[in-house]
């Protein structure tokens, strides 16, 4: 007799949303969700965040690369805590 296969339960991802960017070339505007841009850089530095200074994206029509200046405000952001809201 064959073993019994236990059914595999669908693990649901977090959405952590999408960051919006604009090329100035050939007049785009695109998104990208932060997963992929985390993955980007940790091919390219070795570490994630929730920046884009050093990430290289590239526009999904002319593949030029976008500059961080020319980002478009983010669907859903991290909340930015200073020092002194911090715990400790």
């Amino acid at each position: 007799m064959g073993k019994k296969k236990k059914k595999s339960k669908r693990i649901q991802k977090e959405d952590f949303g999408s960051a919006e960017f604009y090329c100035a070339k050939c007049d785009n505007t695109f998104e990208v969700d932060w997963e992929t841009i985390w993955d980007i850089q940790e091919c390219t530095h070795g570490y994630i965040g929730y920046h884009l200074n050093d990430t290289y994206i590239s526009c999904e029509k002319c593949d030029e690369l976008i500059d961080s200046e020319e980002t478009v405000e983010g669907k859903k952001s991290a909340q930015f805590i200073t020092d002194d809201e911090l715990p400790f």
